[in-house]
């Protein structure tokens, strides 16, 4: 039985609102996903620096809290409305809109790993009339999860082969990897995150220009500089990247503080910018090199790799994976139809048609959970569209015909 869903994502790097119209074939697993349409709506520089104020240890108040969750909300349901427009489908004709929204805090320590989640499912339900599934981790930490990662079963739904193993990087603004055995192998999924991505690239080349750049196109600069081994070496000792998972890293550990602190600590060293541009790469793939070999089992190999995320933009970062990857051929997840720059609000699709499919959208080996569980909140959006999504839920599939 086919459904259409919206997908939406504000990715870590905070540079859009990630929206994708997915058609999905079947209920539960497995599922086959057909993209309609994807855009990346610019998110404002002032909704920008508000996510960033709030998102810092030092944080903003209750207040400014508030307003982003608010004003982040009007920006999803924007670019649901705009990613309507683009595709030329009506808004009535999908079932249901799953949001990852941007988590705001996440914490890992102590006895109540927490996390707060903004972007309010009142106000996207409100302004497209969908009933929106949102804030997946919650419920995976209240089971004992790390609420991260959330995007193992999706790649297993969307990339696992019945011939052969794979594996899937993520280059996002934060880096995670999906080890996917072939179907009936008897060989566990494993998933994990790595360590930072774009979130530190993207940080460290705008406070290297002064916020001229908002990224470092293609690695041009990176790819211009030497990678410096005194500050690589620091940088491993991150205790994030020596700890082994279950595991979650959130954007501030490598984001705008880390680098404002790296260009004082350059200016005291007399290190160039694009020396720095390249040592920041180099750690983006060291950290997941290490990683594999501290997680893969040695007789995991996989017959190719699928890179997801803005990172496969970024040439110098393509070219090292492929030198640490040795023979194994590198490819965009486009190749299997999922666009690979907004991976992560296919992710959001997903995990809101296995909650109405009643099924877990977690994997408890990778988050840490004692279970898997049902993920995410409901939010009902008009009474027409609510009325659709109870009878997807109470089983009358009788009620979707393939209609437009």
């Amino acid at each position: 039985m086919r459904r259409r869903v919206i997908g939406l994502a504000a990715t870590p790097s905070l540079n859009s609102i990630d929206a994708v119209l997915a058609e999905v074939e079947g209920e539960g697993y497995p599922l086959a996903v057909q993209i309609v349409h994807a855009i990346q709506d610019p998110i404002s520089k002032d909704l920008r620096d508000l996510l960033i104020r709030v998102s810092t240890p030092e944080g903003g108040d209750c207040r400014q809290a508030a307003l982003a969750h608010r004003q982040l909300g009007e920006a999803f349901a924007a670019a649901a409305r705009g990613l309507a427009d683009a595709a030329a489908v009506s808004l009535q004709s999908v079932l249901c809109l799953g949001c990852s929204g941007f988590t705001a805090w996440l914490e890992t320590q102590g006895r109540a790993p927490t996390c707060l989640m903004t972007g309010s499912p009142f106000v996207i339900a409100e302004r497209t009339g969908l009933t929106v599934v949102s804030d997946f981790c919650g419920r995976d930490q209240a089971c004992g999860g790390w609420g991260a990662p959330l995007a193992t079963v999706p790649d297993a739904i969307l990339f696992q082969s019945p011939d052969e193993p794979r594996l899937v990087i993520h280059l996002g603004g934060l880096t995670h990897l999906t080890a996917l055995p072939a179907l009936g192998s008897g060989q566990p999924i494993l998933s994990w995150q790595a360590g930072p991505g774009n979130v530190l690239l993207d940080c460290l080349i705008q406070v290297l220009t002064r916020g001229r750049e908002r990224m470092d196109s293609g690695g041009r600069h990176a790819v211009q500089g030497r990678h410096l081994p005194e500050l690589l070496d620091r940088w491993l000792l991150h205790p994030f990247l020596v700890s082994r998972p279950p595991k979650a890293l959130h954007r501030f550990h490598f984001a705008e503080t880390f680098a404002r602190q790296t260009a004082i600590l350059a200016q005291q060293k007399g290190w160039e910018a694009n020396d720095l541009m390249c040592t920041a790469t180099h750690l983006v793939v060291r950290a997941i090199m290490d990683s594999v070999q501290r997680v893969l089992p040695r007789d995991f190999r996989p017959a190719r790799v699928i890179l997801t995320g803005g990172g496969v933009r970024n040439g110098m970062l393509w070219r090292l994976l492929e030198e640490k990857l040795g023979n194994l051929t590198l490819e965009r997840s486009d190749t299997f139809g999922i666009p690979a720059e907004v991976k992560e609000a296919v992710d959001a699709a997903l995990l809101a048609c296995l909650f109405l499919d009643q099924e877990p959208g977690n994997l408890p080996t990778a988050t840490g959970a004692v279970g898997g569980r049902l993920l995410g909140s409901l939010t009902p959006g008009s009474s027409a569209n609510w009325t659709r999504c109870l009878a997807w839920l109470s089983g009358r599939r009788d009620l979707f015909l393939d209609e437009d």
